[in-house]
């Protein structure tokens, strides 16, 4: 290093990464698979264990394989290779590709499309929000499955074309199918430098951020070596080892070993990342590349200059020392040559130490992974620096001479061990890839910053799991209770926080409420699956009397200021009222029952419901219509806007006093039809039906000896009924008085047109939008029977309707899901049990009922937690070798194509479903399936249609069929001619 630049650096000591807000980038996110590792969890304890997994292939392994028998008997064959697991597995599904362009494409497209979903979901970053512009950086390794599989099928090629295979294969199309299929709109980069490929594109996606050409951004690599149950040729003085085993630094390296794996980083703006939350993994404090041009032995040998150079300019880009860094990754190929210019050009930047700085390199580990490589060991000593642990040097025996020597600065750990950091700086680590043809990269680390933040304490809170099938939901559901089960000590909150606004919402919903991790992996275990509709239509259910509760209100009123606010100011306009403050019964404990008196009831139950409405409101719950019962069509008019609160208290408290004053009577439910329970109605008796709740649940009301002579004649014909809790027959002629008093309270209330649906429980129909409700009908309300049946069934008819019970209780669903004409409609209860909201938004939200989970939360402090990705959907997509027949057998001629006519619409459908189902891979297509529905894109649109232009001779202009691409009317215009 030169001495000029020896004191600028000296000079610019900035060994705090906070220092450099504009400069330093944050790693926010990371995925990877790796020989013995399907996750990074398993990678880190693999590498913490010094564990080498590096496969020793069987002889029936490699001949299953298909490797000759030939290579078997060479002992120049080594039969080892680092393997990664299911490399024929992808979920086309989840990502929209049929599964013929899915079995076409290049595995390594398909691993780094799934490795990209799985590191931006690490993050919190695949939400339904966008993120600004998200540019993508990545490259592959050579492309053996074209060559052997994809080509070596002619009658593939044929059919699906060769554009088709450029595009599913090419590497020019990798980083642009990513940001294609995951909707990313800015820059798609594939980078090519061999085996630097992957730590480059990191490299080139800093600047990206930097320059603001990306507000995100993706980086890495894979390497897909085929066959993978493969091994390989060792020649004499070339790069592969002679005995299977990688040994970077070591005395008795002498060769690297082939593998296969992939991996990726999220980066952004260290400062954009402090302001939106995001957990921090490490910081990118500066980077370079370059190239050894000429100056070297060969094309694919090492340069010693070029490597000073990149170091050095990697290490004047982050404006540190390299005597700061504690942990090296190294690019330890474990040649001779290699090493030994790697070790002198290391020395020459770093100078004279004291063992102060642990070399690495994975590759001792899971071999080397080519374009992969460089994020592999990235991804390495991004995980060192969070878990403050150096891994060990895996398989090393005895260190090379230059480190032996006491003035090196370097030194190779054995077994893992803590990382100390250094008094008044943080911890640093470096990575350095260098590519076979010479593009040198070196990438400068910093660990993030200690949070300042305390600790989250945990607090009830709901978890959202969801998929885009229900299979798929279940296999997520169960790998995050398996997730919280082994860490039971993380926040609930911060799990909320990151399943609520950080992961993207499919259709297939579980949503648990619970205290803790603990009970939420229990609840998570066979929790109710909901698919939420589109755009759904919320009817608000308001429960009448006998629901309530004491102390149903005061969990919300600890909670929400705004639902404490209604209660505190209802309960101030209702005191001269009543004589009473209604926050004794609603938030107190109420010891003496008050809550049960009609009087107070009824104000306190319409004011509950009243500030939940306004609630649900302030979470972006709008309801589409409201539906009251008994008086809680009260609590409806009020949330409607025709009533002021004020007004509504006031006819409340009148209507509950009033109906308490009524004559001595009684109320009994029988489990009936309407029909059955009338025909048990005698004349004289004076009883009347009060509500028709579900065809077999209807209430009956009258005076207390007609009741128990109902009662009586109701257990000789074997009906089954209950007694009510209540003193006064509610909804029967018994309230004729007090509705007439009523009706002249009502008119002197100033009602207004409402601005939401009502469905009103006197006639069981919709009121007329924008009118004002007749003149009496508050006593008729009270009077009449409540048709909530009725009712509902209009609700019902709403075809996206869900109907949620606001108020204490579920007792108005209950009612509902015996309605047939509700059966399929979604029903939530809100408030099933006092102190319990959660669950019920929670079952809102699986329903399709998006939330402002921010203002559910309340304040409540939370940090994203670090949640296993939603596994994919393991399905085999893979291009099987044709294997010719040993001697052609002799078919019959098949009978010439019918020439269509306006009677043979069927079989020209047959003959075009059976066209789509070759080109995408489907297994059936029916008459009116939607080809765009089913995966296709455009280019496959424009093939279908030349091969039934050739199949028919008729010719179909692709403009006709853009609206209804389906078989049927590509049918019509066949038959059209």
């Amino acid at each position: 290093m030169s001495d000029e630049l020896n004191d600028r650096m000296n000079d610019k000591p900035n060994d705090r990464a906070s220092d450099r807000p504009g400069h330093d980038i944050a790693i926010v996110g990371m995925a990877g698979r790796f020989p013995g590792a399907a996750d990074l969890d398993e990678y880190w304890n693999g590498l913490l264990a010094g564990r080498v997994a590096v496969a020793r292939l069987s002889r029936e392994e490699l001949r299953a394989a298909g490797v000759p028998a030939a290579d078997l008997a060479d002992p120049a064959y080594v039969p080892a290779r680092g393997l990664l697991a299911g490399p024929e597995l992808f979920d086309a599904e989840f990502f929209g590709i049929p599964p013929r362009e899915a079995a076409l494409m290049d595995p390594q497209h398909r691993l780094l499309l799934e490795t990209a979903w799985e590191a931006l979901e690490s993050g919190g970053l695949i939400t339904d929000r966008p993120a600004g512009r998200v540019g993508v950086f990545a490259g592959s390794g050579f492309n053996y499955y074209l060559q052997q599989q994809v080509l070596a099928d002619p009658e593939l090629l044929a059919e699906q074309g060769l554009l088709s295979v450029v595009l599913a294969n090419e590497k020019d199309h990798l980083a642009a199918r990513i940001a294609y299929r995951l909707g990313l709109n800015g820059p798609a980069i594939g980078v090519q430098t061999a085996c630097s490929t992957s730590l480059v594109a990191v490299h080139l996606a800093c600047q990206s951020l930097r320059t603001g050409d990306s507000d995100l951004a993706l980086a890495g690599g894979v390497d897909l070596e085929f066959p993978q149950q493969a091994g390989y040729r060792y020649e004499p003085k070339g790069i592969m080892s002679p005995d299977g085993a990688c040994r970077p630094f070591d005395a008795a390296a002498n060769g690297t070993v082939p593998g296969s794996g992939v991996g990726m980083v999220v980066l952004k703006r260290a400062a954009d990342a402090v302001r939106d939350g995001d957990r921090v993994h490490a910081l990118i404090s500066g980077s370079a590349v370059n190239n050894d041009g000429a100056a070297k032995v060969g094309y694919t040998a090492p340069g010693a200059g070029g490597q000073v150079d990149v170091l050095t300019r990697a290490y004047a880009a982050a404006g540190v020392h390299p005597s700061t860094i504690g942990y090296l990754e190294a690019h330890g190929t474990a040649t001779e040559v290699g090493d030994a210019i790697e070790l002198s050009a290391l020395r020459e930047v770093f100078g004279d130490g004291r063992g102060t700085c642990s070399l690495g390199s994975v590759k001792a580990n899971i071999g080397h992974l080519s374009a992969a490589a460089g994020v592999a060991g990235l991804i390495k000593a991004v995980l060192a620096l969070r878990h403050r642990r150096i891994p060990p040097l895996a398989g090393l025996d005895r260190p090379r001479a230059e480190l032996d020597d006491p003035a090196s600065p370097f030194t190779v750990d054995r077994v893992a061990r803590e990382w100390t950091a250094p008094a008044g700086r943080p911890r640093r680590a470096a990575v350095s890839s260098f590519g076979l043809g010479g593009t040198n990269v070196h990438v400068v680390l910093t660990e993030a910053p200690a949070d300042p933040a305390p600790p989250t304490p945990t607090a009830p809170d709901v978890v959202l799991v969801s998929a885009p099938t229900e299979p798929a939901l279940r296999s997520a559901a169960e790998r995050l209770a398996r997730h919280l089960a082994d860490h039971p000590g993380l926040p609930l909150p911060d799990v909320a926080l990151t399943t609520q606004q950080h992961r993207r919402h499919f259709a297939h919903r579980i949503a648990v409420a619970a205290p803790d991790a603990a009970s939420a992996a229990r609840a998570l275990t066979g929790a109710p699956v909901r698919t939420a509709l589109r755009r759904p239509e919320v009817v608000f259910l308001l429960p009448g009397q006998g629901a309530e509760a004491p102390g149903m209100a005061e969990w919300a009123y600890r909670r929400y200021p705004s639902f404490a606010a209604d209660i505190d100011r209802g309960s101030e306009l209702a005191r001269h009222l009543l004589g009473v403050d209604l926050r004794d019964l609603l938030v107190g404990r109420d010891p003496e029952g008050l809550i049960h008196r009609t009087d107070l009831t009824q104000p306190a139950l319409v004011l509950h419901e009243y500030a939940l409405g306004r609630l649900l409101g302030s979470f972006g719950v709008r309801p589409a219509a409201l539906l009251g019962h008994s008086v809680g069509e009260y609590a409806a008019a009020c949330l409607a806007g025709e009533l002021e609160l004020a007004d509504t208290l006031r006819l409340v408290a009148e209507r509950g006093a009033l109906m308490r004053r009524a004559p001595e009577g009684g109320m009994v439910v029988v489990l009936a039809a309407p029909d059955v329970v009338r025909g048990q109605l005698a004349g004289p008796d004076r009883l009347d039906i009060a509500a028709v709740n579900a065809p077999e649940v209807v209430v009956v009301s009258g005076p207390p000896d007609a009741l128990t002579r109902l009662r009586a004649r109701l257990d000789t014909a074997g009906i089954q009924h209950r007694v009510l809790p209540t003193e006064r027959a509610f909804h029967s002629r018994m309230m004729a008085g007090a509705a007439a008093a009523l009706d002249a309270v009502a008119a002197t209330v100033e009602a207004k047109p409402g601005g939401i649906d009502v469905i009103s429980t006197v006639s069981g129909r919709l009121l007329p939008a924008g009118g004002l409700r007749p003149a009496g009908y508050w006593a008729e309300q009270l009077r009449s029977p409540v048709r909530y049946q009725d009712a509902v069934v209009t609700a019902a008819a709403r075809s996206r309707a869900v109907l949620v019970e606001v108020g204490p209780g579920s007792g108005l669903i209950g009612s509902a899901r015996q309605i047939p004409e509700a059966r399929r409609t979604p029903v939530v209860a809100l408030q099933p049990r006092r102190g319990d909201l959660l669950s019920g938004l929670g079952a809102l939200w699986a329903s399709g009922v998006e939330l402002d989970w921010a203002a559910v939360r309340a304040g409540t402090p939370a940090v994203r937690a670090p949640l296993p990705a939603r596994p994919f959907a393991a399905a085999r997509h893979w291009l099987d070798t044709p294997v010719a027949p040993a001697a052609p057998v002799p078919a019959p001629a098949p009978d010439p194509d019918p020439v269509p006519t306006g009677t043979e619409e069927d079989p020209t459908v047959q003959q075009i479903a059976e066209i789509w189902r070759s080109l995408l891979g489907v297994p059936t297509v029916g008459p009116d399936s939607d080809f765009f529905t089913l995966g296709g894109e455009s280019l496959l649109f424009i093939r279908m249609i030349a091969q039934v232009q050739r199949r028919f001779g008729v010719p179909v202009r692709i403009a006709d069929l853009a609206e209804a691409p389906t078989p049927r009317a590509i049918a019509a215009h066949v038959i059209g001619g």
